[in-house]
């Protein structure tokens, strides 16, 4: 019975905590994700849910924090990031337009998803290994878009960084791509080329 009461005491002192996430460290840079706007897909909560996941793999680093912030309404974001230490905020907007019809490939689906996992930082550690798992989890939408995309289907993702008291970090920018084929991923490309120039202007 001992040795079954410290088997349990191991098993939950082993499990992930799911504590709010503290400050950023000293020397660390910590942005806040605000959950994208997204228009042009069926499953819009589903994609943005997984663009935000994408984009916290890419902007977690040696000096790079990055949290999720929960608030739907603007103004309560902004408290939520002050309350987390966290008060640079970003902000994306993903636009899809079709741009034809025709039947997606046959196993898409597959590549869409090699490409996706390609794309997405592997962090070395058990830490690293959850956060992977989780960044992988995230991509699923993604990836299922990409599996529904055709080709010439066009994807405009547009991204700013705002103080949680609304001065500009970094200016809209906007960036796009089109579909050379069926199946083709748009999204992670953009989301890699964005986090890069976030993280080049909150890191100076």
């Amino acid at each position: 019975m001992y040795a079954l009461h410290t088997l349990a005491f191991v098993l939950v002192a082993a499990m992930p905590s799911h504590t709010p996430p503290q400050a950023p460290a000293p020397g660390k840079v910590c942005v806040a994700l605000l959950l994208p706007s997204v228009e042009g897909v069926d499953n819009a909560t589903a994609v943005a849910t997984s663009v935000r996941s994408i984009f916290e793999s890419y902007l977690t680093g040696p000096s790079l924090q990055s949290v999720m912030l929960d608030a739907k309404l603007a103004s309560q974001a902004n408290e939520e990031a002050k309350q987390k230490g966290c008060p640079r905020i970003l902000m994306v907007t993903v636009n899809r337009k079709a741009g034809s019809t025709g039947p997606s490939k046959a196993g898409a689906i597959a590549r869409a998803a090699g490409t996706t996992a390609a794309y997405i930082p592997m962090p070395g550690g058990v830490g690293g290994a959850v956060a992977a798992g989780a960044a992988e989890g995230g991509a699923v939408a993604v990836s299922d878009l990409a599996y529904h995309t055709h080709a010439k289907d066009e994807i405009t993702m547009t991204y700013k960084v705002v103080t949680a008291d609304g001065a500009t970090v970094m200016a809209l920018k906007s960036d796009s791509a089109k579909a050379k084929s069926n199946g083709e991923d748009l999204l992670t490309p953009l989301i890699a080329k964005a986090s890069e120039a976030v993280a080049g202007v909150i890191t100076k």
